[in-house]
């Protein structure tokens, strides 16, 4: 196994995953070059924003609130959302979003990574599948 320094490593999921940081009341702080691209948003429009710019009104609140009360108390949240771009365009997003902290172990901001799955929503079949093998695999523990 090769010694795989930490700015390959960076660069590498730079370029495959849609990566944000927001202040603890959620403005955008960061995001790279990929979220640009995906939403059609410029950087400058997008930091200093409410990380909600890219909210689509489909999700319930509920979601959030969720997702919100779960990284407040130090933890991560995952889940599967639909995001609307600059242009209205939809994309689905496999996302985590956990806390960042300090050297005296305080939130001090969030981060998002998230995997674009709109290839999955056109190729239901597979996911189904993988569902049913998790599914019964898990029925039988």
């Amino acid at each position: 196994m090769s010694n795989l320094d930490s700015q390959t490593l960076l660069a590498s999921l730079d370029k495959v995953m849609v990566i944000s940081t927001t202040d603890l009341q959620g403005h955008i702080t960061y995001v790279n070059d990929l979220f640009c691209q995906l939403t059609g948003y410029s950087r400058e429009e997008l930091l200093g924003q409410p990380h909600s710019i890219v909210r689509d009104p489909s999700v319930p609140k509920p979601v959030y609130k969720q997702m919100w009360d779960t990284i407040k108390a130090g933890n991560t949240w995952t889940g599967i959302i639909p995001n609307r771009g600059k242009g209205g365009a939809l994309y689905v997003v496999d996302t985590t979003v956990q806390p960042l902290r300090n050297e005296q172990g305080e939130i001090t901001s969030y981060i998002s990574i998230r995997r674009v799955i709109n290839d999955l929503m056109s190729d239901f079949e597979s996911v189904e599948f993988a569902k049913e093998q998790f599914d019964n695999y898990y029925d039988k523990a």
